[in-house]
């Protein structure tokens, strides 16, 4: 659940292909509907996969509701809150159809409101119906697109009817992330190349360049080099003063890439740091400060291991794993350091603000529910979901959470 003016440039045997197209200024209709990323005001980036474009909506002030007044849980006991229970069936009864032919693709926060946007498709197969939802004080509503101002833009050729070993579509990985970064996007996916693994960077707003680059990456898991599987979620952030992007790829290496390396028609080897764990695929990556020790961090999903946690300044000074070499045992994890946070059954992750993350997480207690949850920074945990010996009326109180009054929500 994971997803022509003509500028040519090719390199001899498919090893990389530029592509600039013009913003297709007036076509809102979406073919699919997978990763999203707002950029820092009101514009919703929408990647489509199967047309192998993204949208940008310019929604309108005064559809975003002020959050700030919301009670998303109890931070100074670490209490999250469950904002949507059950959310899938909501969806499902929201668009007429039944939990399983919901897919709740990806979720984005739109940081100066505090509203949560959900990107979902309505049945499965070659034609699902994408529609996009927000969550606007616990209630769930569709997003009205038509009144948005917008554009789109390919991103050039992707996979049509190519499947991977076990039948999964390669279109649904041709656009698998989307970063709003300094006036560009940073569309990650793969392309129909040979050379597949792709990092395209856009001019926002549009204007019609989209300049590629082809990724190549030393796996240690495999012990090669490789160029086909692609990025499957990245963030950027500064490290020594230099924007950088550090990516999480599929089965699962992560790499540095600084900016100054993205340029059209590039092909690009990045610096492989660290590896999160073979028989296990990234989800979803946020940074943030800690307002413990005032660090910078961040958080990586996954859908196999527990969510982890890397210190910037790791990502900042590690050294490259030696080409060469590779990891053993298979399935640990190596190269940098990170550490485990109790987050298994995330779906999906993002950031409220600097003391609250929303997910889309399976119910620890309820077989096969799935819930928009709170969970406060910077420990993502909430004590709600574990027993210990606090829990009982009469055992000890060591931080004095018992005295703090009732949350009403």
């Amino acid at each position: 659940m994971l997803q022509n003016k003509i500028k040519t440039f090719a390199l001899m045997g498919g090893i990389a292909l530029a592509l600039t197209q013009p913003a297709l200024a007036k076509d809102k209709v979406m073919q699919s509907a997978g990763a999203l990323a707002f950029d820092s005001k009101n514009v919703l980036f929408v990647g489509d996969s199967k047309a192998g474009v993204v949208h940008a909506f310019d929604l309108p002030e005064k559809s975003f509701e002020d959050h700030s007044g919301y009670q998303w849980g109890r931070a100074q006991s670490f209490e999250g809150r469950t904002v949507v229970e059950n959310i899938d069936q909501k969806i499902a009864k929201l668009l007429g159809a039944s939990p399983e032919d919901i897919s709740i693709n990806d979720m984005v926060v739109h940081q100066p409101s505090g509203e949560i946007y959900l990107s979902v498709h309505k049945g499965h197969g070659p034609k699902p119906k994408p529609v996009i939802l927000k969550v606007d004080n616990g209630k769930l509503e569709k997003v009205n697109l038509k009144s948005a101002k917008h554009t789109s833009i390919s991103v050039g050729p992707v996979p049509t009817k190519e499947t991977l070993e076990f039948g999964q579509p390669l279109n649904s990985l041709a656009i698998t992330d989307i970063d709003y970064y300094n006036g560009e996007i940073f569309v990650a996916g793969v392309s129909n190349e040979v050379f597949s693994s792709k990092l395209r960077r856009i001019p926002f707003p549009f204007k019609g360049e989209v300049n590629t680059t082809s990724i190549e990456i030393w796996h240690a898991v495999h012990a090669q080099y490789e160029t086909r599987a692609p990025i499957i979620t990245q963030t950027i952030r500064e490290l020594d003063g230099k924007p950088t992007l550090i990516a999480i790829y599929a089965c699962t290496p992560i790499v540095r890439i600084p900016l100054d390396e993205l340029k059209d028609g590039a092909q690009v080897r990045g610096t492989m740091i660290g590896e999160m764990g073979y028989g296990n695929t990234p989800i979803d990556i946020v940074s943030f400060t800690s307002g413990m020790d005032n660090n910078d961090y961040v958080v990586v999903t996954n859908t196999n291991r527990s969510a982890a946690q890397i210190p910037l300044q790791a990502i900042a000074t590690a050294e490259a794993m030696p080409s060469g070499e590779g990891v053993k045992p298979v399935f640990q994890v190596a190269g940098v350091y990170q550490f485990p946070l109790p987050m298994s059954g995330t779906l999906h992750l993002d950031l409220i603000n600097d003391q609250w993350a929303a997910t889309i997480r399976r119910n620890p207690e309820e077989v096969g529910g799935i819930d928009l949850h709170t969970l406060p920074l910077p420990f993502f945990f909430d004590r709600a979901d574990h027993v210990v010996e606090m829990n009982w009326a009469d055992g000890p109180d060591p931080f004095g959470y018992k005295s703090l009054p009732p949350v009403k929500y």
